[in-house]
């Protein structure tokens, strides 16, 4: 903010001009010491030709006026009374026995001083108390707060009137201006001064006259899963971390495995913030963002966009809430209210309790290992049994995260098994010219079946518009885990997809399943179909029944971890998965657990010996690499092959 500036005036006429003029030095050396610049009217009215106008425009730039009112001169009045329009502080010095001013100027504040100029011991009392008045300014009115909201709304007056001076007559354009200046009023009228509520875009210029604010701490959670605060780019300006004691930052959860290089960028914004932007302490800290726990209320109410929360000591929030004025508008709420700001620090503290501090030093991995550590994704509970649809509720309810732990490239192992499915649904499609039906294995959180089903709706479109079986007829998935099944049927609605007979249910491979379809599939379930090193029984035993339920012509599809028994490779796969999840974030006794707890994954049959079981029941085997060849994980496809009569 610009220094202060006081505007001074005085009478040339006064009863002892000696007086005044060690009166008027005695000011000016104060002002100077309290940091401020000034205008002395007398000093520049013999240039000035317009005189009401140039007062005017003085008086609209200055912090403080002060007039001499010993003689009331024919521009005391004017000046006295546009000061009052601009609420701005005045005071009139006058020589000690004058009279004071009529009672219509507002009684405005009076120092008096001698009238006798070498009245020392008087001059050393008026310099006293004009220093104290100067003093008790700079902590009110004169304060960063109060000059940075004043000179706003003078700039906008000046901007009002210099529009309405610009047109003489009627016109529309005026009408427009009032419309929109009383919208503004509403605006800042609808919480009195306890409430400002301003479209979101006035955020950043709010927040950055901030920086001449120094009472107290300030803590903001930023939500950058919403897009209301754009301004979190690289080009971010630097004003709006300058007095922020410390900032929570909301991101999906995915940055840490699937969105890398986004996560990269930010680490780079938040390392430079730090840098840059504070001569003290700026703390950082990480979260994902989750859904709100039980007790854990917005303190904007249920209304709230995102996470948002501004809070500044000693009472004031600040959220957004959505514009009822704009499509996909967002306004600006800051409120002053103790209460909330006491249930604000609460929902502030909750967030921070599952953050991670973030450090200058980190890295993509460090910060993602923070999290896990901070957070619990990736532990592998020793009471989670083999029995998936016993084991508590947060295996579920973090799963798609805890898999992204377990599993190498777990993102395109689901998209290149969804692709492969794509395939064989075409090609038997096209070799038999009928519609195909499709089986899922073990459909958990319905990772795989969210790739599956809209691509199998869009190319049946079409065909169902025209009432006609599309390429893909029926959908039928089977799980046992009951948490599974009440999610992905309420994540997909399997009942709602159109041109599609679809059904979701519980139950077992291959106990639950009916009938016989043209393509099986599943993710990471073929492990726990078979188990752990499985005999050549127990490998027959898959084999015949999926033999009993596919087509002639139908293929089964497995995404998932595969052994090499009796063969180095094999035990090198395993150990360069284990570094994998090691090097990927995991402690190494998280790592361990995994593994003990998972004896079907880490002693799966090798593709070698499902070979062999699947050609005694008519599948020919083809193989995909999924990541890396020297980790156990691959896309295996056993395809029937069609009897020659």
């Amino acid at each position: 903010m610009t220094r202060l500036t006081a505007f001074l005036a005085w009478s040339t006429q006064a009863g002892s001009p000696d007086a005044v003029q060690k009166a008027l030095s005695v000011m000016k050396a104060k002002l100077a010491e309290h940091g401020f610049d000034y205008y002395d009217w007398n000093e520049n009215q013999s240039v000035n030709k317009d005189i009401g106008a140039k007062v005017s425009d003085e008086l609209l730039k200055s912090d403080l006026v002060i007039l001499e009112g010993s003689k009331q001169r024919p521009n005391l009045a004017y000046e006295a009374g546009f000061t009052h329009a601009l609420h701005l502080p005045l005071v009139v010095v006058k020589q000690a026995g004058s009279e004071r001013l009529p009672e219509n100027f507002g009684e405005p504040d009076y120092l008096a001083y001698p009238s006798d100029a070498g009245d020392e011991e008087g001059f050393a009392a008026f310099e006293a108390r004009f220093t104290d008045w100067l003093g008790k300014l700079a902590l009110t009115t004169l304060s960063p707060g109060q000059r940075s909201a004043r000179h706003g709304r003078n700039a906008l007056n000046e901007q009002i009137n210099k529009f309405i001076d610009g047109y003489a007559e009627e016109h529309a354009s005026l009408h427009l201006l009032g419309g929109w200046a009383g919208a503004l009023a509403l605006e800042l009228d609808s919480g009195g001064a306890s409430q400002l509520v301003v479209d979101a875009d006035y955020y950043l210029p709010s927040f950055s006259s901030l920086r001449a604010w120094d009472g107290g701490q300030i803590r903001a959670i930023a939500d950058l899963t919403d897009e209301t605060e754009q301004f979190w780019t690289p080009d971010h300006p630097e004003e709006m971390t300058a007095n922020v004691s410390e900032r929570i930052f909301l991101i999906d959860w995915s940055w840490f495995f699937e969105n890398e290089d986004k996560l990269a960028r930010h680490i780079d914004l938040w390392r430079r913030h730090q840098a840059r932007h504070r001569t003290g302490p700026y703390e950082i800290f990480i979260a994902a963002r989750e859904e709100l726990r039980p007790g854990e209320v917005h303190p904007m109410g249920p209304g709230a966009v995102g996470h948002h929360l501004l809070l500044l000591d000693p009472d004031l929030i600040g959220g957004y809430r959505p514009n009822p004025g704009r499509i996909d508008g967002r306004q600006l709420v800051i409120e002053r209210n103790t209460l909330r700001y006491a249930s604000a620090t609460q929902f502030y503290d909750s967030i921070k309790s599952r953050a991670v501090r973030f450090e200058p030093s980190m890295k993509v991995v460090d910060l993602r290992r923070a999290w896990l550590a901070r957070t619990g994704v990736g532990h592998w509970d020793e009471d989670w049994t083999s029995e998936t649809e016993f084991r508590s509720p947060d295996y579920f309810d973090l799963y798609e995260r805890h898999i992204r732990c377990w599993i190498p490239r777990y993102a395109q192992l689901i998209r290149d098994c969804a692709a492969t499915v794509f395939r064989e649904i075409l090609r038997i499609y096209a070799d038999s010219m009928r519609s195909v039906d499709v089986l899922e294995l073990g459909y958990g959180t319905g990772r795989l079946t969210s790739e599956i089903v809209p691509w199998i709706r869009n190319i049946n479109r079409p065909f169902y518009e025209l009432e006609h079986h599309g390429p893909v007829r029926q959908y039928r998935g089977v799980d046992r885990a009951e948490q599974m099944v009440e999610y992905t049927r309420e994540m997909l609605r399997p009942e709602q997809q159109p041109g599609l007979d679809m059904r979701l249910v519980r139950g077992t491979a291959w106990e639950d399943i009916d009938g016989r379809y043209d393509v099986v599939f599943g993710s990471l379930v073929m492990h726990f179909l078979i188990g752990p090193d499985p005999t050549d029984e127990t490998l027959d035993e898959f084999f015949a029944n999926s033999a009993e339920h596919t087509t002639e012509d139908g293929t089964l599809i497995f995404a998932d971890v595969f052994g090499v028994n009796g063969d180095r490779r094999g035990a090198s796969a395993m150990e360069k998965w284990r570094e994998w999840m090691i090097r990927y974030g995991l402690a190494e006794e998280e790592v361990d657990g995994y593994m003990a707890g998972n004896t079907d994954m880490t002693s799966a049959a090798p593709v070698s010996l499902l070979r062999k079981a699947a050609e005694a029941h008519g599948f020919r085997t083809r193989v995909k690499v999924v990541g890396a060849p020297t980790l156990p994980f691959r896309i295996v496809v056993f395809q029937k092959e069609r009897s020659v009569p």
